[in-house]
């Protein structure tokens, strides 16, 4: 049932005229950017224990994007699939920026990683919640800095640092992509390859704390993605 619904998605999404987006995520932490009026992003990412999460956003307005997101708990392989409650994602761009001051944007990530029935707050590792970021060209041309705050629960409020960046190592094909996040304690890095000028791959490492184990755990992802205009 899930897979026939997920191949339906894709068929839709090639099927529609795209275009080129901005970067409004990077690998868990989100940048500046939002989407352009009337245009959307979808994604598919594949990660641990065979896990799926897929995403897509909508820029509703010329400074407003909503979307949402759902992981699927052991697709890949022949265990039983079990479905984790869809999250919302919703962003606003609330400063353009200048040539001296950056961009700014707030929004709600509700979306975490590794669904558990059995946990309280279902997440093993939480979600951005409530966030601000500030971003924009950094030292030199084309490299991208992101910088923000967020609070992932509001029954146990914590602020949270994070930073991004991306840069192009050749053209407009092949770019690096690094974070840093103090929730977590994550330290993440990787590649995005243009296979398209619509269509994007991104493989990356990805490296946590696990406080129940006391270790840091690394694991390694692959996403694609598609953007488009309706």
């Amino acid at each position: 049932m899930f897979r026939r619904i997920l191949n339906s998605a894709l068929l839709i999404f090639f099927s529609v005229s795209l275009l080129s987006a901005s970067e409004t995520y990077l690998i868990d932490t989100p940048t500046a950017s939002v989407l352009d009026y009337g245009s959307y992003s979808a994604g598919f990412r594949v990660f641990s224990n065979g896990n799926l999460l897929s995403k897509i956003d909508f820029g509703v307005f010329k400074l407003l994007n909503i979307g949402v997101s759902w992981e699927l708990d052991k697709f890949v392989g022949n265990d039983r699939i079990k479905a984790a409650i869809p999250a919302l994602r919703i962003k606003f761009r609330v400063y353009d920026g200048d040539m001296t001051l950056p961009e700014v944007a707030v929004g709600y990530d509700g979306q975490g990683y590794f669904f558990d029935f059995n946990r309280e707050g279902n997440y093993l590792q939480m979600g951005k919640g409530l966030y601000i970021v500030a971003g924009r060209e950094f030292l030199i041309e084309g490299l991208t800095l992101n910088a923000g705050i967020n609070m992932s629960s509001f029954s146990k409020p914590r602020i949270h640092g994070f930073l991004n960046l991306i840069t192009s190592l050749y053209k407009d094909i092949i770019y690096f992509m690094m974070e840093c996040d103090s929730m977590d304690l994550k330290l993440n890095f990787g590649f995005k390859f243009a296979l398209t000028e619509h269509i994007s791959a991104r493989c990356v490492l990805r490296n946590h704390y696990d406080c129940d184990n006391h270790k840091i755990c690394s694991e390694r992802v692959f996403k694609i993605s598609y953007s488009g205009k309706f």
